[in-house]
């Protein structure tokens, strides 16, 4: 039995048993979220409990003064497909947000873009604590947090308030959050089988409260995935537990723990990203030909006298995220709520290094940079401690986080068949630590019965002490010195400022005025010699917006217009003693309109509706930058009664530019075309089965009327003015019609 097949049987295995345990386990202590995934307190005159409300798939609230959003667990658990990420949850129908999957669900690293900003502008959280890549703030969903672990998604489409953490709030914070646990003991298995023989094992355990322990309850849980992939050749594997805990220590303090822990095989290489080099191209003197040309979802091939066959190119990558918090009532209206973590993330790649189309193996080891050898990892550990005091004018709020990274890197060229050292030597070497110190205070002032005006300000520092070793191209020989070491500090100061209305108990009004900032990336050091006399300032935002929400019976409606003005990327250049300096590139102002509701139609049957409108200018120019699209929409009708959880749910993704930085006119090159996807789901619930408590069948499709829409154009010389037209051109496509059915048994 191979290591992975006994791993497989073993969470699977350990999370079964389980259901034999008789222990006891609490209530959930408390919503992490923005808004409660199962309505609200008190009774049906509470707007969290209207019917609207409760049915919509996404929803906002009156509470806070700025766009906020929250999918909800039932939309996680019914209408998007089981093998699902934490990016194709969230592209699929939450406001401002876009993405593509190219390789299937579950299939890859898709990415998520929101509100115009690409994946690293904007933070990411797991029940309220930030995650994000060391070098810089990226995420990979086909690592962190599957479907599995996760209960609901949250969107602030804002820089936040003061007490909003995070390295990358510049373009707003989306939020994961765990699954919450259930009072009754139970368990669940269930498997899912789809196209490109994709393949979901998932066991959960959920001890419910039992006499010996009334005041705590758990979780385990525990899944396999395979898939082949939509794309030619690129197989994908990933295994995962998690674990989870809520016990209340005494009457005033509440104890939450959780972990989960990821491992993630592939093939996917580090050569043409956006994929498809080989579509449009025509072959090269005595190659194999028959790897689907023209098709869009070409990527390797099984030739081994080809560059890109499948087998040169590996990719193993592990993720653990874990938290211990502590909330507790401290007497005279102070709380604290206080959470450490500790996460790691260990990516190995070893992948062919090729750039052309139809490049052969032995053409590829000849450049003595065929393959690359890969390390990038990082282990960080973190608090963050929240305080709050009511007091008769309003709430006091702060706290801070302080946050401590160390990561070793490395990429060396490598014969990507034997795994030995190649000619080219070491690409680079660097191992550096990142320090993250972030307090903040806030006063939510009670002006009147209806009216709360909230001052906040945040100090964000950020330090970088790197140690880059000598290497053949990045740093370069150093000048015979085995390494060289060096410090970055950024330092910031936001301010904030919001009041919200309540014109009715179920109506508010806003306005916002918001500062956010990203940390610099490590790579800034990434000159010759190391050599840096000006290191740049954290890009900003500042973000100006109005809106309100209204939650009635039988519709519930939010609305909001906003303005962002915002610094971007870093240029350089190289100062008369031969060190690199930077600068702010141009900056961009963003200009938007969003709206989105919900219908209860009666029967069963809900209508639910968003809708965005952007432009995006740079202010030197007047060009649109990449990526931003003129407008987003998406519709869903859902119906959910007697057992049954129907819908189907469209999004539209509206034109957007492509930048070409090889020509002289680098913004407004190529304009994509709008993308439709469709999604279909059945769900069906049977109670009182022999020796089941219940029975779940569910049944989808993704991308329903099967088309390939292209989602990225990077053009491969100054003269590409479309796809195809030039040989180094790399095009991206949404994988064609994938179906799945999942059966699940509750006992």
């Amino acid at each position: 039995m191979t290591s992975t097949m006994y791993f497989r049987l073993s969470v699977l295995t350990i999370a079964l048993a389980a259901a034999g345990l008789n222990s006891s386990m609490a209530q959930q202590i408390t919503d992490v979220g923005i808004v409660s995934g199962t309505g609200g307190a008190g009774g049906a005159d509470n707007p969290k409990n209207y019917e609207s409300v409760k049915t919509s798939p996404v929803r906002a609230s009156v509470e806070v003064a700025r766009p906020i959003a929250e999918i909800s667990q039932d939309y996680v658990d019914n209408f998007v497909a089981p093998t699902s990420t934490f990016a194709s949850i969230t592209n699929g129908i939450m406001p401002g947000a876009y993405g593509y999957g190219t390789n299937g669900s579950g299939g890859g690293d898709e990415k998520i873009s929101f509100r115009g900003f690409k994946d690293g502008n904007f933070s990411m959280t797991f029940d309220g604590i930030p995650f994000q890549d060391s070098n810089d703030p990226t995420h990979h969903s086909q690592i962190f947090f599957p479907s599995s672990f996760i209960g609901g998604v949250t969107a602030d489409r804002s820089p936040g308030t003061a007490s909003s953490i995070g390295p990358a709030n510049y373009g707003g914070t989306i939020g994961l959050l765990s699954r919450p646990l259930s009072d009754e003991f139970h368990s669940t298995a269930g498997m899912t089988y789809g196209s490109f023989a994709t393949t979901l094992y998932e066991a959960e355990f959920q001890s419910g409260y039992t006499k010996e322990a009334p005041n705590t309850k758990f979780m385990i849980g525990a899944h396999d995935f395979n898939s082949q992939g939509a794309q030619t050749f690129n197989p994908q594997q990933r295994t995962g537990v998690d674990f989870k805990l809520e016990s209340a220590l005494t009457a005033d303090t509440k104890l939450t723990a959780f972990a989960g822990y990821t491992h993630y095989t592939s093939n996917g290489g580090g050569g043409p990203s956006p994929s498809t080099y080989a579509v449009y191209n025509n072959t090269a003197t005595g190659i194999s030909t028959s790897y689907n040309k023209g098709s869009p979802m070409y990527l390797s091939s099984d030739d081994p006298k080809r560059a890109d066959y499948y087998d040169y190119s590996h990719y193993d990558v592990t993720a653990f995220f874990s938290y211990v918090g502590f909330n507790s009532n401290l007497g005279d209206g102070w709380k604290l709520d206080n959470k450490t973590y500790y996460n790691n993330y260990v990516n190995k790649q070893s992948y062919a290094n090729y750039s052309a189309p139809d490049q052969t193996f032995a053409a590829l080891v000849a450049t003595g940079k065929g393959g690359v050898d890969k390390l990038n990892s990082y282990w960080t550990l973190g608090n963050i401690l929240r305080l709050t005091k009511d007091t008769e004018y309003g709430v006091l709020r702060t706290g801070m986080q302080l946050e401590y990274s160390d990561t070793p890197r490395h990429q060396n060229y490598i014969n990507p068949y034997t795994g030995a050292a190649a000619s080219g030597g070491i690409k680079f070497n660097e191992e550096f630590t990142t320090t993250i110190f972030q307090p903040y205070a806030e006063f939510a002032f009670k002006a009147t019965k209806d009216l709360t005006i909230t001052p906040g300000i945040k100090y964000n520092v950020y330090s970088q002490n790197l140690t880059q070793y000598a290497d053949s191209g990045t740093v370069g020989n150093l000048g015979g010195a085995a390494s060289v070491q060096h410090t970055g500090t950024y330092n910031d100061v936001l301010p904030f400022l919001d009041a919200r209305y309540m014109l009715q108990r179920n109506w508010s009004v806003y306005g916002q005025f918001a500062t956010g900032d990203v940390i610099p990336p490590s790579s800034v050091f990434d000159v010759t010699g190391a050599n840096v006399s000006t290191l740049p300032q954290p890009i900003k935002t500042k973000t100006y917006q109005i809106g309100t929400v209204y939650q009635g019976k039988d519709f519930s409606v939010d609305a909001d217009v906003f303005q962002t003005n915002a610094t971007t990327s870093y240029s350089s250049g190289i100062d008369s003693s031969g060190a690199a300096y930077y600068y702010q590139g141009s900056a961009i102002t963003y200009r938007g309109a969003e709206a989105a509701g919900n219908i209860v139609l009666g029967g069963g049957f809900n209508l639910y509706a968003n809708a965005q409108v952007y432009r995006a200018t740079y202010d030197d120019t007047g060009l649109s930058p990449a990526n931003v699209p003129s407008d987003i929409e998406a519709v869903g009708l859902y119906y959910v009664n007697d057992g049954w959880a129907v819908g189907t749910t469209l999004k539209r993704v509206g034109p957007q530019w492509q930048d070409n930085t090889k020509s002289t006119q680098v913004n407004q090159w190529y304009q994509l075309d709008p993308v439709y996807l469709t999604n279909f789901y059945v769900n069906y619930t049977i109670k009182g089965l022999p020796g089941l408590s219940s029975a779940k069948v569910r049944f989808g499709i993704d991308n329903l009327f099967n088309v390939n829409y292209l989602t990225a154009f990077v053009p491969g010389s100054a003269t590409s003015a479309a796809p195809g037209q030039n040989t180094a051109d790399t095009v991206a496509y949404t994988a064609g019609r994938a179906y799945y059915l999942s059966l699940s048994g509750t006992f």
